[in-house]
């Protein structure tokens, strides 16, 4: 479980918003990096279940991946998770989207979710981020940051997936593009030297996407 990796992002909705954000799909996935966007139709919006490579045998078994008909889920402290195989899709976009650089899990109780996620994945804990009232834990699961946020907002009582930052190689020309009327005007980033933008909601991804510049 060392090398779990995250795979797929499986989320409800339709492609078509994600087409205008500036994603190509094939038979309703679409390619950001190493990582797989799958759109399902019949799924509510937002971030239904997370796809992880290389977990065991035992995590292969409960959350198996049906690509006609979606994840067969297990869970990680409420969230769900299935086990995927690393995809082989070759997919361009318009968006110059470089990889995933994050995706973000809410929960209620940071130290129980981290357990959970280190107890799933064999993924450490690389470090906990005090900023009061949030307080932030990271793992890093292949080339993506699995980012779980403890908030007072947080009003559900597990875990749950919340949305995602995508990096692109020319963050100002992507905004320039899109317009502003999809995307928000680009801002310094807690990361030094980056900076990063928030795609608006009226664009109907159904969860909170933004983009960072590389």
């Amino acid at each position: 479980m060392p090398n779990a990796r995250i795979a797929e992002l499986v989320v409800g909705g339709t492609t078509e918003p994600w087409q205008r954000l500036g994603l190509e799909f094939v038979d309703n996935s679409a390619l950001i990096g190493t990582v797989r966007l799958r759109v399902i139709p019949f799924l509510n919006p937002g971030i239904q279940s997370v796809g992880i490579a290389g977990l065991d045998e035992h995590d292969h078994n409960e959350g198996a991946c049906d690509h006609d008909h979606g994840p067969r889920p297990s869970m990680v402290h409420g969230a769900p998770i299935h086990h995927c195989e690393p995809t082989d899709l070759v997919v361009s976009n318009t968006l110059d989207a470089r990889l995933i650089d994050h995706v973000v899990l809410m929960t209620p109780d940071l130290e129980r979710t981290c357990e959970a996620v280190a107890a799933v994945t064999g993924a450490p804990l690389k470090r906990i981020r005090e900023a009061p009232p949030v307080r932030q834990g990271f793992f890093r699961l292949g080339e993506v940051i699995l980012e779980v946020v403890q908030s007072p907002q947080v009003q559900h009582p597990a875990a749950k997936w919340w949305g995602l930052v995508i990096t692109v190689g020319n963050l100002d020309t992507v905004c320039a593009s899109l317009g502003p009327e999809v995307m928000g005007p680009p801002k310094a980033a807690v990361q030094p030297g980056r900076f990063i933008a928030t795609v608006r909601a009226e664009l109907g991804l159904g969860i909170p996407v933004a983009l960072m510049s590389a």
